[in-house]
């Protein structure tokens, strides 16, 4: 067998590249996103209120569902990306970055309204300046396009699922 057909491998119309620098990070931030979405289920074992008087409850296992989507599709998607882009690293991390500011963007818009889910609007306004903040940031990085950087705003995206996972069994736990 000719050894060049063996090291090219084929897939579909385009030469197989090799795998994404740093790929086991992207797969694992994806790997987390997934288990950040089954959080869901543990706050609500440990919310107290009946579900339909607890909005609070409802926003927090909406948002570390959506947060934890959004973190795996990135994750998966950074890889699959670079495949479609024939191994340009730099397009692919810009689309990445891009992905996770439309998801950011989202959360802001659908997600920041005054209501009965934010317990102090001291507390809405610091969730709202983290997020403007990690969007400036992941915006930015569509521009410049680096790998490091990217990586380090997925890592700056699970503050906000910890933060609603603390708040949930500090919640669970007063009194007691």
């Amino acid at each position: 067998m000719d050894e060049s057909i063996v090291d090219a491998q084929v897939v579909g119309a385009t030469q197989y590249r090799g795998d994404v620098p740093d790929e086991f990070y992207y797969m694992a931030i994806a790997g987390l996103g997934v288990s950040l979405a089954g959080f869901g289920g543990i706050i609500a074992a440990l919310d107290r209120r009946p579900a339909a008087n607890s909005p609070v409850a409802a926003w927090r296992i909406r948002n570390i569902a959506f947060t934890g989507f959004s973190l795996t599709f990135t994750g998966f998607g950074t890889v699959a990306l670079y495949a479609v882009t024939s191994g340009d690293l730099t397009i692919t991390v810009r689309a990445a970055s891009l992905l996770l500011a439309a998801a950011d963007l989202l959360w802001l818009r659908f997600e920041t309204a005054r209501g009965p889910a934010w317990t102090s609007e001291g507390q809405r306004r610091v969730a709202i300046a983290t997020a403007v903040a990690l969007t400036v940031a992941t915006l930015s990085n569509v521009a410049y396009g680096a790998s490091g950087f990217l990586q380090v705003l997925l890592l700056a995206h699970l503050g906000s699922p910890v933060s609603i996972f603390f708040n949930t069994v500090r919640d669970a736990t007063s009194g007691e």
